[in-house]
């Protein structure tokens, strides 16, 4: 299907709404609206929080306020308008209310159960609609939803920074700060856009860390996006989940005065992690936590992507299981030597088919610290 130059550019604008609704949106996918009427935007919306009015509804809602018309008009949408009934009402339904000739739709449902039932929707109602503009760009956008909705499993980031050689700590196990506040700030960013934080024992008793996102320590692009939304939404905290497959934690960890959860193989008493909640998971071939169960119960809370800021045994054992979608990594100009501690403690390898290959995404600066940014490839041999 073709698309005009007009229409690329509605879509575009459609796509920077939806933007604003990454530090809040989640679990639910960014979406942005744009309605245009006689070649002029008469109303335009995003998605701001899981059980707010989507997109649509704040794009007919600006259109009404202003006192425009919305008969006849073009829908420009990131996402199929649903067609279901949640905690708000069927979007497709309010577009064909509305009397819209036409909506563009940048790519589908990706839920099997619901996929085309929008557009059949508004087809039905006599409405035209085309799909595909700018469906590359949408679909990046919200590739962890897409991801989650295909797999069924949240997507992984692991967060690491280390020296130029590749050294996550001294060999006393020293490791604050080896990257710049700049890049710590940057860390921030990402926590606030992800559902869920996983680390594991080794990185709660050497750090002894919160794994919250700090509104005070967030960048100040984050802060202008945060304050774009309507004063009642608010930033939530992702989820945060411990992997302690040796029960050597304590309610002491900063991470037990909160709702935690920690995965173990053993029972335990209930009152063994403080404030947290224990959830036992199978034990691997190896004694520790089944990862891969780990994940699937993550997924059920429910979450699109997992952030993981952890030591070299779980990022290794991560890898090692092929679980990890993407690595971003902050790697700070010094070195620190071949006695302090790897970023990575994968399996041996025997051969060159068994290592893990990487995909560089982009490679910038922030502060003093190069960051690399590099998709999993997933199709290794083991």
């Amino acid at each position: 299907m073709s698309f005009s130059p007009a229409d690329y550019s509605f879509m575009a604008q459609a796509l920077k709404l939806a933007e604003r609704g990454r530090y809040t949106a989640r679990p639910n996918p960014m979406v942005g609206c744009v309605l245009v009427k006689d070649a002029q935007v008469i109303g335009s919306g995003w998605h701001q929080q899981a059980g707010q009015p989507h997109a649509e509804i704040n794009a007919l809602t600006a259109a009404a306020t202003a006192g425009h018309d919305v008969t006849g008009a073009t829908a420009y949408v990131t996402l199929e308008p649903c067609s279901h009934q949640g905690r708000t009402g069927p979007c497709a339904d309010a577009l064909i209310h509305a009397k819209v000739a036409k909506v563009i739709v940048a790519m589908q449902d990706p839920f099997a159960a619901v996929s085309g039932a929008g557009i059949a929707r508004l087809q039905n109602a006599g409405i035209t609609v085309e799909i595909g503009c700018l469906e590359a760009a949408a679909t990046h956008l919200n590739r962890h939803f897409l991801y989650r909705a295909t797999e069924h499993r949240p997507w992984v980031t692991v967060k690491l920074g280390m020296s130029l050689d590749g050294k996550i700590a001294l060999e006393n196990g020293h490791s604050q700060w080896i990257t710049s506040a700049a890049a710590r700030r940057d860390v921030q960013a990402y926590r606030a856009q992800y559902d869920a934080i996983l680390t594991g024992a080794d990185t709660v008793l050497a750090d002894d860390p919160s794994m919250n996102v700090r509104s005070a320590e967030l960048p100040q692009h984050v802060l202008q996006t945060l304050a774009q939304q309507n004063t009642d939404i608010t930033l939530k905290q992702p989820a945060c989940f411990i992997v302690d497959s040796k029960q050597r934690l304590s309610t002491h960890a900063k991470i037990m005065r909160s709702t935690s959860t920690v995965f173990g193989v053993n029972t335990v008493p209930s009152d063994s992690y403080g404030l947290a909640h224990f959830q036992q998971v199978s034990q691997s071939a190896t004694g520790q936590c089944d990862l891969e169960q780990v994940l699937d119960w993550i997924a059920r809370i429910p979450a699109n992507a997992v952030w993981v800021e952890a030591g070299p045994q779980l990022v290794g054992a991560l890898l090692d299981a092929n679980l990890v979608n993407e690595l971003i990594i902050y790697q700070a100009p010094i070195i620190l030597g071949a006695n302090a501690q790897s970023a990575f403690g994968i399996k041996t390898l025997d051969s060159l088919t068994q290592s893990i290959q990487l995909s560089t995404q982009s490679v910038t600066t922030v502060g003093t610290d190069i960051k690399h940014v590099l998709l999993v490839q997933k199709d290794r041999t083991h």
